[in-house]
């Protein structure tokens, strides 16, 4: 590491004469500072990364000392000058006699610093070739570590898409037109499987026993779904014919009002989630840092509002900045009855990346989940959204 140090007086900057490296590290007893005289604001020192053996440092610090100690003068008594004649400058009748002054003390300090200057340019030249070389290197192992990490992050692209590919023979149709899925939706399996699936999926067995577990994660899911519909749509159906008792007006941050009963959720105590991971098998070498994420939707509480329509639907506040985020404005999200309770049982599986968070990855999550922790987790998850809403059903009878 090298300090670049340069005079911050245009005038003489310009001649290109004061350019300055100075190696901190080798400067034996002055420390880690700068030369006597370098402290003051008239100098700026610019750290650069610059290396050389022991010897090359001690020589460049010498010669670069013996020019500072010469520069160091120079300037001191010019800018004495510069100092002297400076109000008059600001004055008609002073004016030429103060630039004249001053042009003649500059042609004294050139003359006296450029003797010092050529004598230093050689030191210099080789500082800044060193530093041009180093930097090349650097930028060369750089776009060498790239292409080596883009080189790792292609062949894991190729492994991931090979995964892809046998992910979906499960969806691809058979000779006989039904898929591997369908298959085992209806409970049946064939006494003998393609040539070609058997190359893609390699175990047969173990790919077929994930596919039936598959599709009793997705039944599972389905009367989930089935179940909090029904009952939404029970209780709904129950505060209509009774009148639409305890309906309240809900004025909250939002402009709009909207009309409805509120529902109180308890999710605490659910069966463990493990199965909310990346899959075991799946390569994520090609990914850049990020996050998983299911979509599960578990609010603590929600409006079952009845719209001017008739229909019903749930509601939450929510908000997004605007204003560049200097204010927050409000507004009423609805959901259909199904959209809800959807929701609350996750079907899907994104990678998020950090620095966009644009999903990299969308997997079903159902093809991944352990039957014995999602079957139960969607059964615990449709029972305490049932117990919500036949409460509010209850408490309003």
């Amino acid at each position: 590491m090298a300090l670049k140090i340069s005079w911050l007086n245009h005038a003489i900057a310009d001649a290109g004469l004061i350019t300055v490296y100075w190696f901190p590290e080798g400067a034996g007893e002055t420390g880690d500072g700068v030369p006597g005289g370098l402290v003051s604001s008239r100098f700026s020192r610019t750290r650069v990364v610059a290396a050389g053996t022991p010897q090359e440092v001690t020589a460049w610090n010498v010669a670069a000392l013996t020019y500072l100690r010469e520069l160091t003068e120079a300037v001191v008594e010019l800018e004495q000058v510069e100092e002297r004649v400076r109000r008059w400058r600001r004055r008609l009748v002073g004016r030429r006699w103060a630039e004249a002054t001053y042009r003649k003390a500059k042609a004294a300090f050139l003359e006296r610093v450029e003797p010092a200057a050529a004598a230093y340019r050689p030191v210099r030249e080789a500082v800044e070739r060193r530093i041009a070389d180093q930097e090349a290197q650097r930028a060369e192992a750089g776009r060498r570590a790239f292409r080596e990490q883009e080189r790792r992050r292609a062949e894991a692209r190729a492994r991931f898409e090979e995964w892809e590919w046998r992910q979906a023979a499960a969806d691809r149709p058979l000779p006989g037109g039904s898929t591997p899925r369908e298959l085992a939706a209806r409970g049946e399996t064939p006494e003998s499987w393609p040539a070609e699936l058997r190359e893609t999926v390699g175990d047969v067995d173990a790919w077929w026993q994930r596919v039936r577990a598959s599709v009793r994660n997705e039944r599972a899911r389905e009367e989930a779904v089935r179940k909090v519909t029904g009952v939404i749509t029970a209780t709904a159906a129950a505060l209509e014919a009774a009148g639409r008792p305890g309906i309240i007006t809900v004025k909250d941050k939002p402009y709009e009002v909207r009309h409805g009963w509120w529902v109180h959720f308890t999710w605490s105590g659910l069966p463990d989630a493990t199965w909310l991971r990346t899959p075991p098998d799946m390569p994520t070498g090609h990914l850049y840092a990020g996050r998983w994420r299911d979509g599960s939707y578990h609010p603590d509480r929600i409006l079952l509002v009845r719209r001017p329509s008739g229909a019903y639907a749930l509601a939450v506040v929510t908000s997004e900045s605007i204003a560049n985020g200097l204010a927050t404005r409000y507004t009423w999200w609805e959901r259909e009855i199904e959209q809800f309770a959807q929701a609350l049982v996750p079907d899907g599986l994104v990678h998020y990346t950090a620095h966009t968070f644009e999903p990299a990855v969308r997997l079903r999550l159902t093809d991944h989940a352990d039957p014995a922790v999602f079957v139960p987790y969607a059964d615990a998850v449709a029972r305490r959204a049932t117990a919500a809403f036949r409460a509010v059903a209850a408490g309003q009878s």
